[in-house]
């Protein structure tokens, strides 16, 4: 894991999801023929879609209507992005040579690797098709062809295009990093889901673009494809390893001979370890990964791959399972060994968007608290709100990442609905909230209890920057109840603290 790689999502060229995107580029039509590929797999998805507000976290955003493109593959399953059917509330799929609509349902979504699989229970919906196979990941210079239903008009578009660049990169319905191949096919949204072909196979499922520049698309390649599709096969999908370490290159010599590696070919220097990551209680700062799994890693960090190409090492863990174990080569204290990491999945103390699950919250004298997610973020750049943000991004992309204190979430105060109770608290938003009455929580659950656990007159709630806001606890059951009323909010608590409370753990 890099710090660079994290920095990436606020550069000024942000990468945007090609279902979202508003920009246009000119789409270069391609004669195609049966024999070149299946343009009959290639479907149409249209989803209904009500968003989740993470502001309001009690209520969604209401419903709008967006669509897609997916693919036929084996077992009569759909293959698409898991940004075209997040939030939706229905789905429905349309082959090009028919008109008719049918009924789709989301089997598995995978928001780290932006895939998603559909069922269409009909049989009909696929008689006379014949499903696409995943084919071998490209090379550079191959061609490519993107079949789809880019906005435009409704019939299936063919354009074509050369794979130009292969690296690990972020995704942008997770900023996670995996395996991506940049194409310049001419891509626009409603493209999102549907497939680059090569040889008649798919090569990559079209995922994103470059806003500012034109024909620069990147597609999902058939190793994280094929990563998906495997992890179902044992029911459930897990997702994708990550090691949870950051490192440097070894570049230096001094750094090297201090590190006791100046006889060691490459190799990188372990700086930090995510707490409840893989790597936690496994590594050390100050180790020298030299090998992945019997791979030489060299001193940036990248290994050899096929023919004059490098990759991130990442790259190599990503390709094992969860509950997997990585055998790492390392040098500690100038010693060579062999570490034995089980893999587990992401740890970030900011959790990745989900785009489905409700976020919790409670509400406590008018005062909202919620969780810090990648959700929420993304919410509010979309808004245009700045407040708040530079602590949030402190925690999920700067050095609070590291989560020293190892905390298992960051409780942030939304808002204040305005109550008699909270007067002088109204201007309180998007702060980050570091104690209750004077003790400090590691979570959410922890949070609540303290909350719940108060006794006295007041309750102290204590902010990043040492602002305090005090309420009193006289009646305060009562004034909860009534602000949540006027302001019709269903409920005090979201569903999972609801849960907790009537277990009491």
């Amino acid at each position: 894991m890099n710090k660079k790689k994290i920095r990436r999502r606020i550069a000024k060229e942000r990468l945007i999801i090609l279902g979202f995107m508003f920009f246009f580029a000119k789409i270069l039509l391609v004669p195609a023929t049966a024999e070149d590929f299946k343009t009959d797999s290639v479907v149409k998805v249209f989803v209904t879609v009500n968003t989740i507000d993470y502001v309001n976290p009690w209520q969604s955003k209401g419903v709008i209507e967006i669509s897609g493109s997916g693919c036929i593959i084996q077992g009569n399953r759909v293959l698409t992005n898991a940004h075209v059917v997040n939030h939706n509330t229905f789905i429905q799929v349309r082959r090009e040579s028919s008109q008719k609509k049918y009924i789709a349902k989301v089997e598995t979504v995978g928001n780290d690797c932006d895939l998603a699989i559909l069922r269409v229970e009909d049989p009909e919906f696929f008689k006379g098709v014949s499903p696409l196979e995943i084919g071998e990941l490209p090379n550079l210079q191959d061609k490519v062809t993107v079949i789809g239903f880019p906005m435009g008009g409704d019939k299936l578009s063919i354009t074509q295009g050369v794979v130009s660049r292969m690296e690990s990169m972020d995704y942008v319905n997770s900023y996670q990093s995996l395996l991506g191949v940049q194409i310049d096919a001419a891509i626009n949204p409603g493209n999102s889901g549907g497939p680059a072909i090569n040889n008649g196979k798919i090569v990559g499922i079209v995922m994103q673009g470059i806003s500012s520049s034109q024909n620069i698309g990147y597609i999902i390649p058939p190793p994280v494809i094929n990563h998906f599709l495997k992890d179902l096969e044992g029911g459930q999908y897990a997702g994708f390893p990550y090691l949870g370490a950051y490192f440097s290159n070894t570049e230096n010599k001094a750094l090297r001979k201090y590190y006791g590696a100046a006889d060691d070919v490459g190799g990188v220097l372990v700086t930090n370890i995510l707490p409840f990551s893989s790597a936690d209680g496994f590594l050390e700062e100050g180790d020298i990964i030299l090998e992945v799994n019997g791979v030489a890693i060299s001193d940036d960090g990248t290994f050899a791959f096929r023919n004059n190409e490098r990759l991130d090492m990442q790259h190599l863990i990503n390709m094992q399972k969860i509950g997997e174990t990585a055998m790492l080569k390392i040098r500690r204290k100038g010693n060579v060994s062999i570490m034995k990491v089980p893999l587990k999945t992401v740890s970030d103390l900011v959790t990745i968007a989900n785009y489905s699950e409700k976020p919790s919250f409670c509400i406590y004298g008018g005062l909202i608290f919620t969780v810090l997610s990648e959700d929420l973020i993304a919410e509010l750049e979309n808004d245009g709100d700045n407040s708040g943000l530079l602590s949030f991004y402190y925690y999920s992309r700067g050095l609070g990442s590291l989560n020293e204190k190892r905390k298992k979430e960051i409780v942030v105060l939304l808002n204040v609905l305005s109550d008699e109770v909270n007067i002088g608290y109204h201007d309180h938003t998007y702060e980050i909230i570091t104690t209750v009455n004077g003790k400090e929580f590691d979570s959410f659950k922890q949070f609540v209890k303290l909350i719940e656990d108060a006794q006295g007159e007041n309750i102290v709630f204590e902010n990043e920057s040492k602002g305090k806001i005090i309420l009193s606890c006289k009646d305060i059951a009562k004034i909860t109840q009534d602000i949540i009323r006027r302001n019709n909010i269903p409920s005090q608590f979201s569903d999972d603290v609801a849960r907790w409370k009537k277990r009491g753990n």
